[in-house]
């Protein structure tokens, strides 16, 4: 699978393919209304994941921790 930073088309299916994978109404690429490119958007909705990710990745690091430790405890 190529990166799906190196071009526009390549992002847009990997959003697809996520927003699929979410479940709900189908997402596809055969839309008769074709929008622009909007870089400012696309970098806005990605920083809103990669600091979302981010947060609740560090809270599932902590509880994973504190699991860790109370198996610890236990054994």
């Amino acid at each position: 699978m190529p990166n799906i930073f190196s071009e526009p088309k390549e992002l847009k299916k990997w959003a697809i393919a996520l927003a699929n994978a979410c479940g709900g109404q189908e997402v596809s690429q055969s839309s008769i209304r074709l929008n622009k490119h909007n870089v400012a958007k696309v970098d806005s909705l990605l920083e809103q994941f990669a600091v979302d990710y981010n947060f609740h990745m560090q809270i599932m690091n902590e509880v994973r921790a504190e699991q860790d430790k109370n198996k610890e405890e236990e054994e």
